[in-house]
């Protein structure tokens, strides 16, 4: 009898241990929850932690620096460079660590230059020299704003829509308001909650106040062109998600890089999407257009 009223007694503390770990559990993941859904934007956009400095001497003289004005009242900074007589434009979006200067150099050096292509690039909403606080809403505020620029300075000029991480949420968004010869994305998500899904899946992406929704605008996308670029050991942007979004498009060649991380990736495959927005799409899909690659772990549930 004693011995049963002790392992009573063991297994009654037990439970009491257990339950006791789990309500601590379940009220530290709901701080982790509040935390994240508090300071959301400040992940999202981390532009407090930007350091244009570094990079304000990269543009060279044959970019104009401007001030956008937003019709909300914001003013941003930009870089604009005009196209040579009928050429193209291209509207280049920033990722959401980054600043407007690498993708001025970029765009505004060769194979590009050479083509004769203009170039405007800004800084989003809160971004180092622009001001106002960013959110999704406020970012195609901005990139409307820069089309229009665009479309006042080279009313003759079409344009190239190109983004690159959260850029490409931008550029999508505005393929589907805009006609361009080509929409180019680099390292694109599918959606910003699929992103969490993918990398932060402890996390309730549903929750999100910015949402990016590029498999529902890309469907509509304006844009004779489109090419998806993904390099296949991205871990901030894994490139099934890139491919979820090509499987939505209308039309486009999906380019897998092998070793292309989510940085490098910039600019690896210019000469090609430049032969594209020229001459179209190739007659058979050469080996970088084949989305190869893993299964999509958020449909065979494996994340």
């Amino acid at each position: 009898m004693f011995g049963l009223l002790i392992d009573g007694g063991m297994t009654q503390s037990a439970v009491r241990v257990v339950g006791g770990i789990a309500i601590i559990s379940l009220v530290l993941y709901g701080l982790v929850v509040a935390f994240a859904y508090a300071f959301q934007r400040e992940m999202v956009f981390p532009r407090r932690f930007v350091n244009a400095a570094p990079f304000q001497a990269m543009v060279g003289p044959e970019f104009t620096r401007i001030a956008l004005a937003t019709p909300d009242g914001e003013l941003l900074k930009g870089y604009y460079k005009p196209p040579h007589r009928g050429a193209p434009v291209i509207v280049a979006f920033h990722g959401n660590g980054s600043v407007p200067e690498p993708m001025a150099v970029r765009f505004g050096s060769d194979p590009w230059a050479q083509q004769g292509f203009g170039v405007l690039t800004f800084a989003y909403r809160g971004y180092p020299g622009s001001t106002g606080t960013p959110s999704e809403e406020g970012l195609l505020i901005d990139a409307e704003t820069a089309i229009a620029y665009v479309r006042e300075k080279a009313p003759d000029s079409r344009l190239v829509l190109m983004g690159h991480s959260l850029g490409t949420g931008v550029a999508v968004a505005m393929s589907e308001r805009h006609s361009s010869i080509g929409l180019v994305l680099e390292a694109p998500f599918s959606s910003l909650p699929d992103v969490v899904a993918a990398t932060m899946p402890f996390l309730p992406g549903q929750l999100m106040h910015d949402t990016f929704l590029s498999t529902r605008r890309i469907a509509g996308a304006q844009a004779d062109s489109i090419v998806i670029i993904h390099g296949e050991r991205d871990t901030v942007v894994p490139a099934f998600l890139g491919r979820r979004l090509y499987a939505a498009a209308p039309h486009g060649v999906f380019m897998s890089v092998e070793d292309a991380d989510h940085l490098n990736l910039r600019g690896v495959r210019d000469r090609e999407v430049l032969d594209i927005l020229k001459n179209g799409y190739a007659v058979e899909p050469s080996p970088l257009s084949e989305p190869v690659g893993s299964p999509d772990p958020l449909e065979t549930g494996a994340v």
